[in-house]
């Protein structure tokens, strides 16, 4: 699934974008086939950080560690639970009550830690180190607002993928 890092900008964004129309489309009289769009939707939209963690990951000096496996289980946490909740919910939302917030607790920090190891990880390949928050807090809110943020971070990705091809050669 590297096909992702070697997307234009302009790419990106219609796959995103595909992600946020579905996300919201609605079948009149029909919930069950609104709740499998919305589904496929929501996973278009947020498969673009996975992937690119994911990918980058393998172009990651050995000197430099990032928790992989703590990004790779809150991704699949997170969304399970969010796409457990939307077929539970019928689409509709769940209110969590009593212990079930402390789950919801941990699943907001799965999701912080899902936006934020691509960005920490695209700033660490930049500037050949580990990124600390300050470096890649604004990566961060390019991540979280991907319509957006996708036009600036694609060719960063891109720019990468491309130096390490010709340092390969």
């Amino acid at each position: 699934m590297k096909f992702i890092l070697k997307l234009k900008h302009w790419q990106a964004f219609i796959f995103i974008m595909i992600g946020v129309i579905l996300s919201n489309f609605t079948v009149e009289n029909n919930s069950s086939v609104t709740t499998v769009i919305r589904i496929v939707g929501i996973v278009l939209y947020f498969l673009w950080p996975f992937l690119v963690g994911n990918g980058l990951y393998h172009y990651l000096p050995e000197r430099i560690e990032l928790n992989y496996n703590l990004f790779v289980i809150n991704s699949g946490l997170w969304l399970t639970i969010y796409l457990a909740a939307m077929i539970i919910s019928d689409g509709q939302g769940i209110t969590f009550t009593g212990v079930y917030v402390l789950l919801m607790f941990y699943v907001i920090y799965a999701v912080l830690n899902y936006l934020a190891f691509p960005a920490q990880l695209l700033k660490s390949l930049e500037v050949g180190k580990k990124a600390r928050l300050s470096d890649y807090i604004g990566d961060f809110f390019l991540v979280a607002f991907l319509p957006i943020g996708i036009w600036f971070l694609q060719s960063r990705v891109n720019k990468i993928v491309d130096n390490q091809a010709s340092y390969n050669e």
